[in-house]
């Protein structure tokens, strides 16, 4: 399996420069915070003299669409906001991306699900939605809870296959859909960030 993460969108050194205001292009994690952060304020990481560049990159995706944004997730820790907002990032693209894929082991779930199970079953479509809104900075709901929602969906569907993206060649091969058990780990990743996200933790 190749371990290089194919991003979604190359950043560029200018749209970089717009973001931070200065011309040091190299990936860094203050970077990547500032820019979750900008889409999901959260925890003492967000401070009143960051609103400048939150301004910024609110601005970039509005311009040019999240995918030159997540591009600055790629290497963080699961543990953190951008971490968690890459795997958002993947399973929203997933299920935009895939549709008859995710319809077919939707409906596979489903009809495997106990009964009455199947209507704690998040739809891809309405999940999308919410990660749509997260992605462009609009999401008003609790977040913890679209998290275990985001799990919930993870961990049926991998019950179905648990494999998530099946080739190198893919455009949403990364580390994260590629691992062993992706969409298990995943849903595990997804559901320690909302306990962490209820204990004021996640930045």
């Amino acid at each position: 399996m190749n371990k290089q993460p194919r991003r979604p969108a190359q950043l560029e050194d200018a749209q970089i420069e717009a973001i931070e205001g200065d011309a040091d292009v190299a990936y860094n994690s203050e970077l990547a915070h500032t820019s979750a952060q900008a889409l999901m304020p959260m925890g003492t990481h967000f401070r009143e003299r960051d609103r400048a560049l939150v301004a910024r990159v609110l601005d970039l995706v509005d311009e040019e669409g999240v995918d030159v944004v997540a591009e600055t997730w790629v290497r963080s820790p699961e543990n953190s906001l951008p971490g968690i907002l890459w795997r958002g990032y993947l399973l929203r693209e997933w299920i935009r991306r895939d549709k008859d894929d995710v319809a077919r082991r939707y409906e596979i779930a489903k009809a495997a699900a106990a009964e009455g199970a199947e209507a704690d079953l998040p739809k891809p479509g309405a999940l999308r939605q919410e990660w749509d809104l997260v992605l462009a900075g609009s999401y008003e709901g609790d977040f913890a809870v679209l998290l275990d929602r985001s799990a919930r969906f993870a961990a049926t569907l991998g019950g179905v296959e648990s494999v998530w993206i099946a080739e190198d060649s893919d455009p949403l091969a990364t580390e994260v859909t590629r691992r062993r058990d992706a969409f298990a780990s995943t849903a595990r990743e997804f559901e320690a960030a909302a306990g962490l996200v209820r204990e004021g933790r996640l930045e």
